[in-house]
């Protein structure tokens, strides 16, 4: 909004304090996928790049993003976004739609 990109949010955040995703869910006692970097506060402009494209930050839920071909396989394959089905409005938003 103000003009800033992914690496200056990043630093900001960085300045602030601002625990990650992955610190966050740790510290709430949540499950986390990979390993959680040492710091707990470095964000990088990959990361907000992320987040800021997501729907779900938007307040919608996003369902069927993707598929397994088997309930033998463990891979998942990914939906084309036209095949998502997206329910507005099922809990608060983080970023309005318009920004």
């Amino acid at each position: 909004m103000d003009g800033l990109g992914p690496m200056q949010i990043a630093k900001r955040l960085r300045a602030a304090q601002v625990l990650t995703p992955t610190a966050y869910k740790l510290a709430k006692g949540l499950p986390v996928v990979g390993h959680p970097r040492e710091n707990p506060y470095e964000w990088d402009s990959k990361l907000v790049a992320k987040i800021l494209e997501r729907m779900e930050y938007t307040g919608c839920t996003v369902n069927f993003k993707g598929y397994k071909k088997s309930y033998k396989s463990k891979k998942r394959v990914q939906n084309p976004p036209d095949k998502w089905k997206v329910f507005p409005d099922t809990h608060p938003a983080i970023i309005d739609r318009e920004t």
